[in-house]
């Protein structure tokens, strides 16, 4: 799996996957029971319970999961670095770096590739800043 982007991809999810849970259980665990034994009480079987219930109030959290592994992955570098070796599997941080060189940076094509390289995470924000600002405030929404 070396130099290959599935490679590469397994060491992002092992990465980022503790994070993910960790933040995706502390969230379950601040849901009120009454909620649950409320719905349990109207007759609701567990899969009702976690589809309608749990499920539609962890969006904020996993809004927060999916921008920070979005970040996280866009911009690493160093795995990249190491365990890449072809140019067609090397990711955007380790291409903008290859613009420098030991004797001489070429800077216009640096910052050029930067400018790249930033305008999908900027377009996605500009699409869904309404959604992804609505995500984060819904997370006090929960009154125990």
């Amino acid at each position: 799996l070396r130099d290959t982007r599935l490679g590469i991809i397994m060491i992002y999810v092992a990465i980022n996957l503790p994070l993910a849970i960790f933040l995706g259980t502390e969230y379950v665990k601040a849901i009120p029971d009454s909620l649950i034994e409320s719905a349990q009480i109207d007759g609701a079987s567990y899969f009702r319970i976690f589809f309608n219930i749990i499920l539609p109030m962890c969006k904020p959290v996993m809004v927060t999961i999916l921008i920070f592994t979005a970040l996280a992955c866009w911009n690493e570098f160093m795995l990249a670095l190491v365990f890449t070796s072809s140019d067609s599997s090397r990711s955007l941080p380790v291409g903008i770096y290859s613009f420098s060189g030991p004797l001489a940076t070429e800077y216009g094509m640096q910052f050029a590739a930067l400018v790249i390289g930033m305008t999908p995470m900027i377009i996605l924000y500009a699409l869904f800043h309404r959604q992804i600002t609505r995500e984060f405030t819904a997370g006090g929404a929960i009154k125990g």
